[in-house]
């Protein structure tokens, strides 16, 4: 693609972008569910302006996906993060159970061969942060116990959910893994996680202190940028998904006296990339795949349903089941429902690699697209409830409470 036509592509993908939220929001819906649908009409619907599988286009929805990641992270408290910790572990163990063994025994009963029902459970294991994220940050809730105990999971079940991936494609490439190849995967991902927060926290302080004493413009943003991208870069070499390093650049930055002129200086490039990501997303929805005309369509359907349902009951019994008190285990079991772009990814790979036939991978992605669209009202619903019931009783409601007494 050359310069004008990528220039084109990119006037169209923010056009989509900036129409499909600015119409979600006056529908009282949230902006991220406008700029998906956007992108499923302007690429994978009836129009076919934008190309979804274009390299270009989506390196920069990858950093889009970075910074939304990176940005979440800089308004996140490490410390709040770790206090909730045992119980978005417990939320992400049990998001990833649940669905994988639900995943791998409706693949079975639909006859599917063991290592495509096994990778089909996988691929219902990580949870897409991103979208909930997004939700969270839209409604001003991120502050919330219940928005840092999914932060928390989703990353927790992300990390878990690439290892049973590597496990599976490793099974689908060798035949089998020894245990202590299954061990170095799971040391590895631990490794880059503690490692990334306790040495970055003794680099990025000096770094970005002597950012702040150039005269150059920009320092500062730039060298917050390259440490979020750094971190994301060793994830991907560690075998992790970039978000978790981009995610973990943004919590040690905000554990710095920098975080607050660094957040306004790197929302301006975050709205630019991020809704970039978001209508690429849904761009590279095929829903022509899913057509109930052909056999094969109406296979893809009806697994497309069935994995559809077991993939929100997994996640939503694995919230309900969070331990702590003063919770809304509804908030935590409905924004762990998105599998978004992990959900392509594993799909992706899983057709790469021969394991997902061309049905059973328009199946996968209809989970991902069912998954993704539910969560946003679903969880924005539940969140109003809980804003109105929280609400101080009338001055009239006051008045009879005090007249009762």
């Amino acid at each position: 693609m050359g310069i004008p036509e990528l220039l084109v592509q990119l006037v169209l993908v923010l056009a989509v972008a900036k129409l499909g939220s600015e119409l979600a929001e006056r529908l009282g819906q949230p902006p991220v569910l406008g700029e998906l649908i956007g992108g499923m009409l302007a690429g994978a619907g009836w129009f076919h302006w934008l190309r979804p599988h274009d390299v270009t286009l989506h390196a920069l929805a990858e950093i889009g996906a970075i910074l939304l990641l990176f940005e979440v992270g800089l308004e996140s408290d490490l410390g709040a993060l770790l206090r909730v910790g045992p119980a978005a572990l417990w939320v992400a163990v049990a998001g990833v159970v649940l669905p994988f063994g639900l995943g791998y025994g409706v693949a079975a009963l639909f006859g599917l061969p063991k290592l495509a029902a096994l990778f089909v459970g996988a691929a219902l294991t990580a949870t897409s942060v991103g979208i909930t994220a997004r939700v969270f940050g839209d409604l001003g809730v991120l502050s919330r116990r219940e928005s840092r105990i999914v932060l928390g999971a989703a990353v927790a079940d992300d990390v878990i959910g690439l290892i049973i991936l590597a496990v599976i494609s490793g099974l689908a490439g060798k035949g089998s893994l020894s245990l202590g190849e299954i061990a170095g995967v799971i040391g590895v991902a631990f490794a880059f996680l503690v490692g990334s927060i306790l040495i970055g926290q003794r680099c990025a302080a000096p770094m970005l202190h002597a950012a702040r004493r150039m005269r150059s413009r920009g320092t500062l943003c730039s060298a917050a940028i390259a440490f979020c991208f750094a971190l994301s870069a060793l994830a991907a070499l560690a075998g992790l998904a970039p978000i978790v390093g981009a995610f973990a650049a943004g919590l040690v930055l905000a554990r710095t006296e920098h975080r607050v002129p660094i957040e306004p200086l790197v929302k301006p490039l975050a709205d630019l990339f991020i809704p970039v990501f978001f209508v690429m997303m849904g761009a590279a929805t095929d829903l022509s795949v899913l057509s109930p005309a052909t056999p094969d369509g109406r296979a893809a359907l009806g697994l497309g349903a069935a994995l559809a349902v077991v993939a929100v009951i997994g996640k939503v019994i694995g919230g309900l089941t969070c331990p702590g008190r003063g919770i809304d285990r509804w908030v935590v079991g409905i924004a762990m429902i998105p599998r978004g772009e992990v959900g392509l990814i594993f799909a992706g790979l899983g057709r790469q690699q021969g394991i997902l036939t061309p049905s059973l991978y328009a199946a996968v992605l209809a989970v991902v697209l069912v998954s993704t669209l539910v969560t946003p009202p679903a969880l924005k619903r539940r969140l109003q409830a809980l804003s109105d019931a929280d609400e101080p009783a009338s001055e009239d409601t006051r008045g009879l409470v005090e007249s009762a007494r």
